[in-house]
C-alpha cells in the first residue's frame, strides 16, 4: 500500500489533470462571440479577433476563428441548417483560399457577412471563421 506521501502526490497530479482538462473545454465557451452568427456547439478551440478589420471592397469585418474535432460534414451541416437562407460556395472558388493546400470546405453568405468551414488534408479539426462586416464608408 502506498504511502501518504505518494498518495497525496497522486491525488495532486488527478486534480492537476481534471483542472487542465476542464480549462481546455471551457475555454472555447468562454469567448465570446461578438459577430451574431451562429455559434456551433462543440468548439474545442474559440477566438474573437480584437479589431475589425478591412477587406478588398472596404467592408470593415469582425472575425471570431473556432476549431472543433467534429467531422467537416457534420459541421457544414449544422451551418446549413442554422443559416437556411445562405448561398453556398465551395471554397475552392474562393479567392481567399486559394492558397491553402488540399482544401475541402464551404462558405455560407448572408450579404456581407459569412460563415466558413473548412479543412486540409493534414488537419486534424474543423476549422470554422465567422464574419460580420458593415457597409464600406
Amino acid at each position: 500500500m502506498p504511502g501518504p506521501s505518494t498518495a497525496l502526490r497522486l491525488i495532486a497530479t488527478l486534480l492537476t489533470f481534471s483542472v487542465l482538462s476542464a480549462t481546455s473545454i471551457v475555454s472555447a465557451q468562454d469567448v465570446y462571440n461578438l459577430t451574431g452568427l451562429p455559434t456551433y456547439p462543440n468548439l474545442s478551440k474559440a477566438k474573437m479577433d480584437g479589431v475589425a478589420r478591412t477587406d478588398a471592397i472596404g467592408h470593415w469585418c469582425t472575425r471570431f476563428a473556432a476549431e472543433t474535432f467534429d467531422p467537416l460534414e457534420v459541421v457544414e451541416a449544422w451551418y446549413r441548417k442554422a443559416l437556411v437562407h445562405a448561398s453556398e460556395t465551395d471554397l475552392n472558388h474562393d479567392e481567399r483560399y486559394k492558397n491553402y493546400d488540399r482544401l475541402s470546405g464551404i462558405k455560407l453568405a448572408l450579404g456581407i457577412d459569412s460563415v466558413t468551414v473548412f479543412r486540409t488534408a493534414n488537419q486534424s479539426t474543423t476549422s470554422i471563421e465567422l464574419f460580420r462586416c458593415s457597409p464600406p464608408r
